[in-house]
C-alpha cells in the first residue's frame, strides 16, 4: 500500500514539472542554489546537502525543484520537492507544492501535497502551507507558518510552527548575508526545529546562490521558496 503511495505522490510532483515546461520556452532565468549543512538530530551528527533550480523570476508564473541528502550515523535521507505558482507585483506568492522523502530511520518516510503562499508587510514577511500527508499516515492534514523579520535588506530572523503527523513542531533561526561583493551569492544560516527537548534538531549551514548579486530580501522574496519541511520530518513520529 506504501509503495502505491509513494507512486502516487512522485507522479504527483512529476506533473507539476511537466506543467512547467512551457516557462524554459519563454527563455524565463534559471537561477539555482547549492546548500550544504551540519547539525546534529537527538544528540547524534546530521548532515545535508540541497540543490534549488527555479524557472521564472519576479512577477507571473513560477516554479522552483528542490532535491536534498544527507543523514545521520545511522541512516540516510533523501527528497524531493516541486513547487509552482504566481508572484504579483509586489512579490506575494502562492502556488500548489508536492513533497516527497525517503527516510531510513525512525522518523519514518514522507510526503505531502498542498497549497503555500507568501506574503510581505514591509520588514515583515509571512508563509504558509496547507496539505494533506501521503506515503505515512495518508489523509492527515499538516501544515505551518513562518513569519520572518529583516532586521536589514540582508539579515533575517524567523520563527514558525508546524502541524507534522500530529505533532507539534516550532522553528526558528536566522540567515545573514555579508554585504561585501566577494561573498556575493553566499548566505549563512542557523536553524532550530524542536518537537521537545529530547527530540530537537539543530544546524548552521551556508548557502551560494547564482542569481546574481542580490541581496537576502530580494531572493526571499523575488526569486527562491523558503518553506522546506526536511528537518521537520526528520523528528521522530
Amino acid at each position: 500500500m506504501r509503495s502505491e503511495f509513494k507512486r502516487l505522490l512522485f507522479s504527483v510532483t512529476s506533473a507539476i514539472a511537466i506543467a512547467t515546461l512551457p516557462t524554459i520556452t519563454q527563455a524565463n532565468p534559471v537561477n539555482a542554489r547549492i546548500t550544504t549543512a551540519f547539525g546534529a538530530l537527538q544528540g547524534k551528527m546530521l548532515g545535508v546537502m540541497s540543490g534549488t533550480a527555479t524557472l521564472g523570476q519576479g512577477p507571473g508564473f513560477a516554479s522552483q525543484f528542490d532535491v536534498s541528502a544527507g543523514g545521520t550515523k545511522d541512516y540516510g535521507f533523501y527528497a524531493g520537492t516541486g513547487r509552482m505558482g504566481f508572484r504579483t507585483q509586489d512579490y506575494n506568492y502562492f502556488g500548489v507544492v508536492g513533497s516527497a522523502a525517503q527516510i531510513n530511520g525512525g522518523a519514518g518516510s514522507l510526503g505531502y501535497v498542498g497549497a503555500e503562499a507568501q506574503a510581505h508587510f514591509e520588514n515583515l514577511t509571512v508563509d504558509g502551507l496547507i496539505g494533506v500527508q501521503m506515503i505515512d499516515d495518508v489523509g492527515s492534514v499538516m501544515g505551518g507558518a513562518t513569519a520572518s523579520y529583516f532586521a536589514s535588506e540582508n539579515a533575517r530572523f524567523y520563527a514558525g510552527y508546524r502541524y507534522l503527523r500530529d505533532n507539534h513542531i516550532y522553528a526558528m533561526g536566522m540567515e545573514f548575508k555579508p554585504d561585501t561583493e566577494t561573498a556575493n551569492g553566499m548566505t549563512m544560516f542557523a536553524d532550530l526545529r524542536s518537537e521537545k527537548l529530547e527530540n530537537a534538531s539543530v544546524m548552521a549551514g551556508v548557502r551560494f546562490s547564482f542569481a546574481g548579486m542580490q541581496t537576502l530580501v530580494e531572493e526571499s522574496r523575488g526569486t527562491f521558496v523558503n518553506n522546506s519541511y526536511l528537518l521537520d520530518a526528520l523528528l521522530p513520529d
